[in-house]
């Protein structure tokens, strides 16, 4: 049975246990190397492993399926779903430790909470002073998390990059927007 007849069964049958099978056959590497990749990534070690973050994700959606079978109607919403699952998985088990804070960053950090009550003043400055002076590439990735208020996990996800690759494109950009931030910032301060 393949995947979207897995979900098709799934959408009569929340219980098909053939399906869910099949559902599991399929999804259970990709999500255990995406997972596997965040913590390699971000050098996040012992405590959970990636097996233990994409069982309990899966276990969840099984739960939740009933409720949600509407929502998820084709492969790339479940895996969308469950990628989003098992980043939800690891900002919870990782919030409060000290050597996953980088992770917790790329996985939970969106403009809005960096700048918290003073987003829309920042958000202005950003879209229109520092992404125009950004080399391209960096300027649409950091007016797409500027706008769309993505985490970077969310944006790297939306471009099919992996987060190794994306990680360290987004570091890169960021120290630059950064930068300018801080110089338009205090240029402002001494006006």
């Amino acid at each position: 049975m393949t995947l979207d007849q897995a979900l098709q069964v799934l959408r009569k049958d929340a219980r098909n246990a053939l399906a869910w099978e099949a559902l599991a056959q399929e999804i259970y590497s990709p999500l255990l190397g995406y997972v596997g990749l965040l913590l390699v990534t971000f050098k996040v070690g012992a405590g959970e492993t990636a097996e233990d973050i994409v069982q309990d994700a899966l276990l969840r959606f099984y739960e939740r399926w009933p409720e949600i079978r509407n929502n998820v109607t084709s492969n790339a919403g479940l895996f969308g779903y469950l990628k989003k699952s098992c980043r939800n998985l690891l900002v919870d088990r990782y919030r409060e430790e000290r050597r996953a804070e980088s992770l917790i960053r790329f996985l939970d950090l969106k403009f809005r909470n960096a700048f918290q009550d003073e987003a829309d003043y920042y958000r202005d400055i950003f879209l229109k002073e520092v992404v125009g002076l950004l080399p391209p590439e960096c300027g649409a990735l950091i007016r797409e998390y500027v706008e769309k208020d993505l985490s970077p996990a969310e944006i790297a996800e939306s471009q099919n990059a992996s987060p190794a690759t994306f990680y360290s494109r987004w570091y890169r950009c960021i120290q630059k927007a950064r930068h300018i931030f801080l110089q338009k910032k205090s240029a402002q301060k001494r006006s």
